[in-house]
């Protein structure tokens, strides 16, 4: 029988990482060993909250999954794949020299991370769908909605979406004067990208292609956080399939396709 793979979790007194921490405690494929965040707290049937990093880098966890924030994967990151954990993060809003330095933190450890802007099984093939139609259709524009708890904007998916379908040779927003400075939404690669903060709305993405005398509306909403659980649970079982840095779901699910 496969030994369960030991997790660590950062971030563990918010929302995710409770949710996260309750379905990998009730899978036998996993178990827990080790919570951290800051706020400290408990998690009712698996352990308390550690308040200081050192006892999750001490513990018997291999992998270690961070929903905290980016300002704590800025910090924390180097840390934890210099200890020889595989790292997958889940946090965003991160500095941009962020990956890279986990990049070489990674590659010093011999060992993985994993940095995925969404881990919606349908939100990424939802970008694998815009990836392939912005090859044929030369305009696309991208909506994005979040609650309005989100602290970044746009989202980490949105722009890893203008960031496969734009450039060059792919597809590209019009221009247009504004009358309002903002009213055609941030550029990305070429891509416009606008963004909603809305009461109601837990994640929600639109990519809207416009052609010859035809548009394509790709979308996808997420109803609720637990449909993010596959997708961390198909992460953690192959970040031992590599070493270094990768970015993306998608990566994992052609690892495994």
């Amino acid at each position: 029988m496969t030994e369960p793979i030991a997790v660590g979790i950062i971030g563990a007194a918010g929302r995710m990482g409770r949710m996260v921490a309750e379905a990998l405690a009730s899978d036998p494929a996993f178990r827990v060993s080790a919570l951290f965040d800051p706020r400290g707290g408990e998690i009712a049937g698996i352990s308390e909250i550690a308040t200081a990093l050192p006892s999750l880098l001490s513990s018997p966890a291999t992998h270690i999954v961070d929903f905290s924030t980016g300002a704590a994967v800025d910090q924390n990151g180097e840390q934890v794949l210099l200890e020889g954990k595989r790292y997958l993060v889940g946090a965003t809003g991160y500095a941009r020299e962020t990956p890279e330095r986990l990049a070489k933190a990674a590659e010093q450890a011999s060992t993985s991370c994993l940095i995925v802007p969404n881990f919606s099984l349908g939100a990424n093939l939802m970008m694998a769908f815009a990836r392939q139609a912005g090859k044929y259709m030369k305009h696309a524009e991208i909506i994005e909605a979040h609650h309005p708890d989100k602290l970044d904007a746009p989202s980490g998916t949105a722009l890893a979406t203008a960031k496969l379908i734009g450039g060059k040779g792919g597809a590209e927003s019009p221009p247009l004067s504004e009358k309002l400075t903002g009213a055609r939404g941030g550029d990305a690669n070429g891509i416009r990208i606008h963004s909603l903060r809305l009461h109601g709305v837990l994640a929600e993405q639109t990519v809207i292609f416009g052609g010859e005398e035809e548009t394509l509306r790709i979308e996808h909403r997420s109803i609720d956080r637990r449909c993010f659980l596959p997708g961390v649970k198909l992460a953690l079982a192959h970040l031992a399939d590599f070493t270094g840095l990768r970015i993306g779901l998608d990566k994992i699910m052609e690892m495994v396709a």
